[in-house]
């Protein structure tokens, strides 16, 4: 019989920037215990909540609790259009290729008021990357994200990706994304409350999703576009931090009857212009400004 020592840690197992980082994070909670009074009774009713809305939604623990984290690893990265940093749980690979111009992937009868969005992709001297690799995606108008659930709508219905010309320019139509909520989690008791307690909506504001890649990038530009004024960004459920100016694009809603026939629509459609500034490996420190890099 083989007796096993209790005591026994097998070193090369030890993970010493694990040890670190557990450290590290007791101290920051003790901190939060001296300073701010925090209670285990407290950290109680977050792991509570968490795992409520985890049941409710069947997605994983980790996207559940993303809100109360993710904006803390949102950087700017080199003061140029700055990015989430954070790799989206609703982005999916291989979506479809579309014309530059052209039409994300979208059912017949797609709800929602048209949107044609353009801009350019720009390094830090503001000269054109041509052949950028734009994935785009967003939600339906019920806050749905095609290929998610089991719900009927296409996979890839709202995603596609485009590469810019040899202007760094791209150009596509789709709906205009509305602000949405996950209703399964609108539905746990405490949730909406708890939210509310914050100062924050369960909402998250209209916004469209991107990745970019080209060569010349330092990595690839993962982050979400929002339009400028929608008022749900200052509560967003997510953070506040994640709609930095810098990621709010102006629209234009268009509703004269010849200019909206001409475009092929059947009632008024909006436009919203966008330039993304990169750092690249030949980049200088600090991006040129906007008006310049046109």
């Amino acid at each position: 019989m083989t007796t096993i020592d209790p005591s026994h840690v097998d070193p090369a197992l030890i993970n010493p920037r694990a040890v670190r980082l557990v450290e590290a994070f007791k101290d920051a909670l003790a901190r939060l215990r001296d300073e701010e009074g925090l209670t285990f009774d407290d950290l109680n009713a977050v792991t509570d909540l968490l795992q409520k809305m985890q049941t409710a939604t069947g997605a994983p623990l980790a996207l559940i609790a993303m809100p109360l984290y993710s904006e803390l690893f949102q950087g700017g990265r080199d003061g140029y259009t700055p990015s989430d940093d954070v790799n989206s749980p609703t982005y999916l690979p291989d979506s479809p290729r579309v014309d530059n111009p052209g039409t994300l992937p979208m059912r017949p009868d797609e709800p929602g008021t048209p949107l044609i969005v353009s801009g350019r992709v720009l390094d830090g001297h503001g000269r054109p990357l041509t052949g950028a690799k734009l994935d785009i995606y967003h939600a339906a108008n019920n806050g749905n994200y095609s290929g998610l659930y089991d719900d009927g709508v296409p996979k890839y219905n709202l995603r596609g990706h485009q590469f810019t010309d040899a202007e760094g320019r791209y150009t596509f139509t789709t709906i205009t994304p509305v602000a949405y909520a996950d209703p399964h989690v609108t539905a746990v008791d405490g949730v909406p409350e708890a939210a509310a307690a914050l100062g924050r909506s369960l909402y998250r504001p209209a916004h469209i999703h991107y990745e970019v890649h080209h060569p010349d990038l330092l990595t690839p530009w993962r982050g979400e576009i929002y339009f400028r004024g929608d008022p749900v960004i200052p509560v967003d459920f997510v953070g506040p931090k994640l709609a930095h100016p810098a990621l709010q694009a102006d629209t234009r809603l268009h509703e004269d009857p010849e200019d909206i026939a001409a475009h092929g629509f059947q009632g008024p459609y909006r436009t919203m212009d966008f330039d993304f500034v990169l750092k690249t490996r030949t980049s200088p420190d600090n991006a040129a400004p906007k008006e310049q890099a046109a």
